[in-house]
């Protein structure tokens, strides 16, 4: 992380809401003349971003913000993707991330999630109103990051609302567990194939082969950051089908070879935020 600015990741202090918030982040810089740009790769995970006196603009490759002093809050969901894109910020910029897990945005809304969630980015996305404004307030009042942290987890609470569809929870719990067909994650749901995609695309916005990707994706990175480096058993280990398969959806996911694209990748904070800095 560039001196410039700085990369806070924490947990929710809640252990309930641990289970549908993976994390929070605070991201921010006072200097004027700083600028990063990034890629940020896919993920099976959703999530809500606020920048202060900011604003985005979005393209079909990546989005750039920049200050906007008229602009109070300025709140985009980003929901799950399958390509990389291109980030770019001008500072000064303050920024907090709610990351959820699967299906975690869903414990939070009280339609469907297809209902809510018709694109993705989404700016603008005003979706919790006011009192979620009134709790963004605290968050940039305190430079205390446990307050901020309560705060966040205040708001969440008072809106938590049991996603009640076990079977569209079975079914991502089962492609965490292994890597499956339609056909055999809809056996082992014992339902149809259109109900397991019908459930898919109404909780998640994907397909289970999507999803399936990702996790294998985002769970190759995982063991590589814990020291593996032979991509012969990081395939085998992620169920590809051997070296080339691995090789090949990594080229689809990132742009770049599992070799290059390992070698340049930055960690940001403690969890699972991984870009690739682009120089100016």
């Amino acid at each position: 992380m560039d001196e410039k600015e700085e990369y806070i990741s924490v947990k929710p202090s809640s252990k309930s809401l641990q289970n549908y918030i993976a994390y929070y982040y605070f991201n921010f810089s006072n200097q004027e003349d700083y600028k990063k740009r990034y890629i940020f790769y896919p993920h099976f995970r959703n999530a809500i971003t606020i920048y202060k006196r900011s604003k985005i603009s979005f393209s079909k490759t990546g989005s750039t913000v920049v200050p906007d002093a008229t602009k109070e809050f300025e709140i985009i969901y980003t929901g799950i993707h399958n390509q990389s894109r291109i980030g770019e910020i001008n500072a000064p910029f303050n920024k907090i991330g709610i990351v959820f897990q699967p299906l975690g945005i869903n414990n939070f809304l009280s339609e469907p999630f297809s209902d809510v969630i018709k694109e993705s980015p989404i700016n603008d996305f005003n979706y919790f109103g006011h009192n979620f404004e009134i709790a963004l307030k605290k968050v940039y009042n305190t430079n205390n990051v446990d307050e901020k942290v309560a705060a966040l987890d205040a708001f969440f609470k008072d809106e938590l609302n049991p996603l009640a569809e076990t079977r569209i929870i079975k079914a991502v719990n089962y492609l965490f567990e292994e890597d499956l067909t339609i056909q055999e994650l809809s056996e082992k749901l014992q339902l149809s194939r259109k109900t397991v995609l019908r459930l898919f695309r109404k909780h998640l916005n994907c397909s289970p082969k999507e999803f399936s990707n990702l996790v294998k994706f985002r769970k190759a990175i995982e063991i590589y950051q814990k020291g593996n480096s032979n991509f012969t058993e990081l395939a085998h280990a992620n169920k590809y089908y051997d070296q080339s398969d691995f090789i090949k959806h990594f080229k689809k996911a990132t742009g770049f070879n599992p070799k290059k694209f390992f070698s340049g990748i930055s960690h940001l904070g403690t969890e699972d935020t991984f870009w690739t800095l682009l120089k100016n």
